[in-house]
C-alpha cells in the first residue's frame, strides 16, 4: 500500500518489517489477543517520527507506539486496534543531556533501564535511578508514560519527571513545561513552567506519541538501611499495614515498601512443586505450608529500607522503624550500611540482593514468577512473549488502611482459587496514602483452555475489587473498557480534546480512551 512506500521513504526500508514472522512476534503477548499489526516501523529520531505521523494522517493509517515492547502482563507490544502499524521506538535511545549537580537525566523512548545504570556506572555518578520488577531492558520513558511504580524514594516514576516532548497526531511538536523556551536551564528541573500544565495528558493516553523526557535521580545514601520482616498469622497484615502507613506519612520512610504473601514468594523462589502437589493446580495451602516450613513458615514478607545522609540520621529513623513495625511482625531485620557514595558500584561492596535493589541495580529477580507454571526452567535470556509464559497483570489502587488491604486480599484469596490459580499477590506501599494490589494469574500458554481461564479470573477479580471502590491504576489491552461508568463528563471532554489533539485519530485508537 501507499503508506508503507512512504514509511519506506522516510526510515529506509529495512526499518519497514512486513514478514509474517515479524508480525507474528509483534502479536503475540502473555496472553490471548485479537489484535495484529500490518507493519512495524522503526524510526530514530524526532524528525522521523513526525514525517511519519503526517504521512499516517494521509493515508489515515493507524499508528501504535510502543518503546521497547515489553509491557509484560498488560499487553506486550500487541496493538489496541487490529491492523494497526506498530511504531517502534527503540531505535531512539540517546541519553541526551544529564547533570550530575541538580541530578537530572533527559532519556528518549528507547533508553532501557539497564543502559541507564550503566551510563551512571561509567561515570561514577553519585546519583540512581529507581529500577522496576520488569526487564531491565524495559524503557525507563515507557514505564513512567505508563505510571509505573519502582523502588526507592522516587517510586512513583511519573511524578518525578519533566520536559516532556511530544508528536501530535498533525504531526506537531509540543514540549510541556519550561522545555518549550530555548534560553533557559529550567526545562528538567521544574515540571510545570508557567500557565496550564499539559504533562498528565500524555501519560497513560492515546493523545500524542512522547519522545523524550526528563527524569529526576535520586542521591545515593551516605547511609542505607535495608528492612526486612516477616510474620506468620495473617492477621497481622492489617496492623502491620497501618503501621507502615504511619510511617510513610510522618516522613520515617521515604522510600516505597513491597509486601508479598508466600506464594508470591514461592513463584519468585522456583517453580511449581509439582511433585509435591501430585501434579495438581492450584496448588494447595497444605502443600505450601509444608514447603513454607523452610522459611518458618511465614505467610507475607516485607521489604522497605531508609535511604540518609549520615549514619547518625540513619539510625534514628531505623529506632522509629523498629518503634512502630517491631510489634505487629514476627522477625524484623534490619541490615544497615554507611560509606562515602563515591560511585553507584562502589557505595556497598556487599552481594546482598536487597541492597543492589535498592540502589535501581536492574535485575531480573522478579521475571522469575512468570515461568511458574512452566515445565522447563527459565532461559538465561528470558522472554515470556516468546516462550508462551501466561500472565496477566491485575493493578488495583487501594487506600492506605489495613481493613482496606485486608479486605482486597480476601477477595483475590478466593477468587483467584476458585477459578485454577493460586493467589499469587504482592503490593507496593507506593505513596502515603495509597497502596497498589498485584494479584497475578500465572499459568502455562501450552495448556490448553488455560488462556480463557485466566482471562476469566482476571476479569471477575477485576470486577468484584472495582464494585468495592478498588479500581486499577493501569489496565491492560484487554480492559480498555473494564471501568466503570464516571459521575462526570470525563469521557466527552477527553475526546474533543483528541479531536483537537489528534484530528485524524490515527494515535493508539482504543488506548485509555473507552470512558
Amino acid at each position: 500500500m501507499q503508506a508503507l512506500l512512504d514509511f519506506r521513504a522516510i526510515v529506509g526500508a529495512s526499518h519497514v518489517l512486513t514478514d509474517a514472522a515479524d508480525l507474528d512476534r509483534a502479536a503475540t503477548a502473555t496472553f490471548a489477543t485479537r489484535a495484529r499489526p500490518s507493519a512495524i516501523v522503526r524510526p530514530e529520531n524526532l524528525s522521523q517520527v513526525q514525517d511519519l505521523v503526517r504521512a499516517a494522517a494521509r493515508h489515515g493509517v493507524p499508528l501504535y507506539p510502543v518503546s521497547r515492547g515489553k509491557n509484560w502482563g498488560l499487553g506486550s507490544r500487541v496493538p489496541t486496534a487490529d491492523g494497526a502499524v506498530l511504531l517502534e521506538l527503540a531505535r531512539m535511545d540517546r541519553i541526551v543531556a544529564f547533570d550530575e549537580e541538580l541530578a537530572t537525566v533527559t532519556v528518549e523512548p528507547g533508553v532501557s533501564f539497564a543502559q541507564l545504570y550503566r551510563f551512571l556506572s561509567e561515570r561514577k555518578s553519585r546519583l540512581f535511578a529507581n529500577t522496576t520488577g520488569a526487564s531491565p531492558e524495559a524503557s525507563v520513558l515507557g514505564n513512567a508514560i505508563e505510571r509505573g511504580d519502582g523502588t526507592g524514594p522516587n517510586g512513583d516514576r511519573f511524578n518525578h519527571v519533566a520536559g516532556l516532548e511530544v508528536v501530535l497526531g498533525s504531526g506537531e511538536v509540543l514540549r510541556t513545561g519550561f522545555s518549550r523556551y530555548d534560553a533557559t536551564p529550567l526545562g528538567p528541573l521544574h515540571r510545570w513552567g508557567v500557565g496550564p500544565a499539559l504533562d498528565g495528558i500524555f501519560s497513560q493516553s492515546n493523545l500524542g506519541i512522547v519522545t523524550r523526557m526528563s527524569l529526576w535521580l535520586t542521591p545515593l545514601p551516605g547511609a542505607l538501611a535495608a528492612i526486612r520482616f516477616w510474620f506468620r498469622d495473617p492477621t497481622r497484615l492489617a496492623p502491620t499495614m497501618d503501621a507502615l502507613r504511619r510511617l510513610r506519612l510522618e516522613g520515617t520512610l521515604r522510600s516505597v515498601a513491597g509486601i508479598w504473601n508466600d506464594y508470591r514468594v514461592l513463584s519468585v523462589e522456583g517453580q511449581y512443586p509439582w511433585h509435591a502437589a501430585g501434579e495438581r493446580t492450584p496448588l494447595d495451602r497444605s502443600v505450601l505450608e509444608r514447603i513454607g516450613e523452610a522459611w518458618g513458615g511465614a505467610t507475607w514478607f516485607g521489604l522497605s529500607a531508609v535511604y540518609a545522609a549520615t549514619e547518625a540520621q540513619c539510625s534514628a529513623h531505623v529506632a522509629r522503624v523498629r518503634e512502630l513495625l517491631e510489634p505487629h511482625v514476627d522477625e524484623l531485620v534490619i541490615e544497615q550500611k554507611s560509606g562515602a557514595p563515591v560511585s553507584g558500584a562502589e557505595l556497598f561492596t556487599e552481594a546482598e540482593p536487597a541492597f543492589q535493589f535498592l540502589q535501581g541495580i536492574p535485575h531480573e529477580g522478579s521475571i522469575q514468577s512468570v515461568y511458574w507454571r512452566k515445565r522447563e526452567p527459565p532461559p538465561a535470556s528470558p522472554d515470556p512473549d516468546r516462550d508462551r509464559c501466561g500472565v496477566l497483570w491485575l493493578c488495583p489502587t487501594l487506600p492506605f488502611r489495613g481493613t482496606d488491604v485486608t479486605r482486597a486480599v480476601t477477595v483475590a484469596e478466593r477468587v483467584m482459587p476458585e477459578h485454577g490459580f493460586e493467589p499469587l499477590i504482592a503490593m507496593v506501599a507506593q505513596t502515603e496514602r495509597t497502596v497498589y494490589l498485584f494479584p497475578l494469574v500465572v499459568y502455562d500458554r501450552d495448556v490448553a483452555g488455560e488462556d480463557a481461564r485466566a482471562r476469566a479470573c482476571h476479569d471477575a477479580l477485576l470486577a468484584e475489587l472495582a464494585a468495592l471502590g478498588y479500581l486499577p491504576f493501569r489496565l491492560g489491552i484487554q480492559s480498555m473498557r473494564a471501568l466503570p461508568p464516571s459521575n462526570d463528563d470525563f469521557g466527552a471532554v477527553l475526546r474533543r480534546i483528541r479531536q483537537v489533539l489528534d484530528p485524524h485519530g490515527i494515535i493508539a485508537p482504543g488506548r485509555y480512551d473507552q470512558f
